[in-house]
């Protein structure tokens, strides 16, 4: 009997890991309606889901967005867009500086039992941006949650996305669309001038 070739034994192996990897992928869905929205401070835009509550914090460093239904707990969803000025546009000065100012964001938002369970790189207003997706258990299911990390000349920017892990999945789109409409207006007074 005629053996088959290694082409054909390779094969159901290759049929399997496509499948395992369809299996991982989530629907990509659609975006929820979007509205624009202004930051207080004037220093850029981007678009909300329409409906969201928008609340900054009042030194303007911290965006809340929440649905209007939002009671607080952890597994609900949630976006905050940190930003804080840097001191100067030097490429390396500014990535070690704009590193300390997402030190006390991120001690804040993620604690240690968040794993990165992927990373990548991704554009925010046309900038390299570092992405991380993480989780962790909860309950039944799983906390998860993207954040996005840029540094641009005179701002430190990060945001962060997270519910549970379904939530989060139906979710995803629109947080891209989100991230994909940010416009940074101008340098506010007092940020360094390239």
């Amino acid at each position: 009997m005629a053996r088959p070739s290694r082409r054909f034994r390779a094969f159901p192996f290759l049929l399997l890991v496509c499948l395992l990897c369809a299996a991982c992928t989530p629907d990509a869905g659609e975006a929820l309606p979007l509205e624009t929205y202004q930051d207080p401070g004037g220093r850029f835009t981007l678009s909300i889901p329409k409906g969201w509550l928008a609340e900054s914090a009042p030194d303007g460093s911290l965006l809340t967005l929440t649905p209007p239904d939002y009671s607080g707990t952890e597994s609900e969803l949630r976006i905050l867009v940190f930003s804080a000025l840097t001191n100067t546009v030097d490429p390396a000065l500014h990535v070690e500086e704009a590193t300390e100012l997402f030190q006390p964001f991120l001690e804040a938002y993620l604690d240690d039992t968040y794993e990165v369970i992927n990373q990548g790189e991704t554009k925010v207003d046309k900038a390299p941006a570092l992405l991380f997706d993480y989780a962790k258990p909860f309950e039944e299911s799983y906390l998860t949650g993207r954040l996005v990390m840029v540094a641009v000349p005179g701002y430190a920017l990060a945001f962060l996305g997270s519910a549970e892990r379904s939530a989060w999945d139906g979710f995803l789109p629109t947080f891209r669309a989100i991230l994909a409409d940010f416009h940074l207006l101008s340098l506010s007074e007092g940020a360094p001038q390239p």
